[in-house]
């Protein structure tokens, strides 16, 4: 009787623990459809999402009018606006930090290059890099506005490399010299560092996360893990890092984690992929881009309740 007593219990102790984490589970991925939105519908494809300093505003690319052109909106989703209009692709925008003009890659010359787009004028000035041979994308500025970091394929098609660009004094650097691939880079607070992702150490195969100290050049691997991990985003405190991995199978969700790689946490549930993060200023959002039906869309994920 003392037997069947002891193995009854534990039994409701086992249903117990599994009707709680079951619970728990439930409610974190409901709190997180709950407080996550499509900020566009459109039958093109809206990509690469980025809030201005103050919060106010998104930029983002699309095609939706055939050629890939740069767009705002409000930060609400209302709004939208073609900011440039032309029979080229200009692509992959960012903010300059005192939100009055935005850095994008555009093949107007026939080759990509940078370009700086003034809101309040509309003007248009190209950046001059000198004689430098490659063509630079995924660009973004320094925190305090007066360096350029991108990324350029220095070779084929498996070779890219990260470059650092300083305005004031027409300065270019090469930050990594791989083999493979290392791009999306941005600075992290304070500009004394980069994040980006990078095959280094894997072969070729698979991409993972580093933080590099550009006055010393020294390298800090955050991710470990068999899959992907790529397009990382550091939090505006410096103190966590929202990425997309593919751990959990082919597709790619968002996560984050500490600023050390440590205690990661997925972020987002869905059929469709997720990628592109970027936080907002206070850090209780984050914008990306979400494969939904058919076509990509423009993104937002509220981090209140995490």
């Amino acid at each position: 009787m003392v037997l069947l007593i002891k193995i009854d219990f534990m039994n409701y102790i086992y249903m117990f623990l599994f009707l709680i984490i079951s619970s728990q589970l439930l409610s974190y991925s409901s709190t997180q459809k709950s407080i996550e939105i499509n900020l566009t519908n459109h039958v093109g494809d809206d990509r690469h999402a980025f809030f201005s300093s103050n919060g106010t505003k998104i930029i983002f690319e699309s095609n939706r009018n055939k050629n890939w052109d740069i767009y705002i909106m409000n930060a609400d989703g209302s709004d939208q606006n073609r900011l440039t209009e032309n029979d080229y692709d200009d692509r992959m925008p960012s903010w300059h930090p005192d939100g009055k003009s935005i850095l994008f890659q555009s093949n107007h010359s026939g080759n990509f290059q940078l370009y700086i787009l003034k809101l309040n004028s509309g003007e248009v000035k190209l950046i001059e890099l000198g004689a430098f041979n490659f063509e630079p994308e995924m660009a973004r500025f320094s925190n305090d506005g007066k360096q350029i970091i991108f990324t350029a394929k220095t070779a084929n098609e498996n070779n890219f490399n990260l470059f650092q660009f300083n305005i004031q004094k027409q300065k270019l650097n090469q930050i990594t010299f791989d083999s493979t691939r290392s791009v999306y880079g941005s600075f992290l607070p304070g500009d004394e560092e980069i994040i980006f992702h990078s095959r280094r150490d894997t072969e070729n195969k698979a991409d993972e996360i580093y933080i590099q100290n550009l006055q010393t050049s020294a390298v800090k691997r955050l991710t470990q893990w068999h899959k992907h991990n790529f397009c990382p985003s550091v939090s505006p405190n410096g103190q966590k890092v929202a990425y997309v991995t593919s751990m959990e199978g082919i597709r790619p969700e968002l996560y984050f984690m500490e600023i050390d790689g440590k205690n990661e946490q997925r972020l987002t549930f869905n059929a469709n992929g997720d990628t592109e993060p970027q936080w907002s200023p206070d850090g209780n959002q984050i914008v990306f881009t979400g494969y939904r039906n058919g076509n990509f869309e423009i993104c937002l994920l509220g981090l209140k309740e995490n």
